[in-house]
């Protein structure tokens, strides 16, 4: 969906055009061909992206926490959590919806063009994250480094019920490494949510009484910026990332991603 328009417009120079689009995709898995129960569409450094029969495309699955039956994790006897053996459905890949919102004033010879956009309803797998909390470089890893940690959730009593976690883990590097390894897909999921600060850009258009020497129909000059910030709770660098795998660009799995880039830069238009 796209709409546009010019909220304000005035006989002293003054406008401010509106430009905006929203998209959405919605799908749902019919059918798969016969005897087949799971399509692998991807793999990640751990977890997969499947297509599974109800589901929809770019599901991602993989390992997580043993949780008790109200949803608390599972500590061992020595204090750190517990995997589960089955393999959990722990979100999409694919954003519900995104957006993008562009505001353009112009004022006499002056432009100041605008650009915000974003999405919303995705997840990932981040690798770095798995890298950056098991070697202790976040600081999700600092509590706990003198003393210890008791790790909330519960305990199993030999009779088979559960107790608040009691236990305290002395060993803190075990224990952010088995909350954090490559194999808990869970706990390296994260939304890819984000609205950034895609472009501002402020131009001058030159009168036409200076031009007349020069010859020139226009010559406009003006200065931009991209990529300048990005609101999101994502842990490593950028949530909008592609990951490369011979000739693919894999979506749902970011692998050793390099920071983003801003861009700054002076341009000159003219016609003749």
């Amino acid at each position: 969906m796209q709409i546009s328009g010019t909220p304000v417009k005035v006989n002293k120079g003054l406008t401010w055009e509106v430009a905006g689009n929203f998209s959405t995709n919605r799908n749902k898995v019919i059918s798969l061909a016969d005897s087949v129960s799971t399509y692998l569409m991807q793999s990640g450094p751990r977890g997969t992206m499947e297509a599974r029969v109800g589901g929809r495309m770019g599901d991602l699955y993989g390992l997580g926490y043993k949780r008790n039956p109200e949803g608390k994790i599972i500590y061992n006897a020595q204090g750190y959590p517990t995997l589960t053996e089955d393999i959990l459905y722990l979100g999409n890949a694919t954003p519900d919806f995104t957006w993008g919102f562009t505001n353009t004033f112009k004022y006499k010879q002056f432009r100041l063009k605008v650009l915000v956009d974003g999405q919303y309803g995705a997840v990932a797998y981040s690798h770095t994250h798995v890298i950056g909390s098991t070697m202790g470089k976040l600081k999700n890893t600092l509590p706990g480094r003198y003393n210890g940690i008791i790790g909330d959730g519960v305990q199993v009593n030999p009779d088979g019920t559960y107790r608040p976690n009691d236990v305290v883990a002395e060993q803190i590097g075990t224990y952010y490494n088995e909350h954090f390894k490559s194999d808990n897909v869970e706990a390296n999921t994260f939304n890819t949510d984000f609205i950034k600060l895609r472009e501002v850009r402020f131009d001058y258009t030159l009168p036409a009484k200076f031009l007349k020497k020069s010859k020139l129909q226009r010559a406009v000059i003006g200065v931009y910026g991209r990529d300048l910030f990005t609101w999101s709770d994502w842990p490593a660098y950028d949530p909008e990332f592609g990951t490369l795998a011979n000739s693919d660009i894999q979506r749902g799995f970011e692998v050793a991603q390099f920071p983003s880039t801003r861009n700054f830069g002076l341009n000159l238009t003219v016609s003749f």
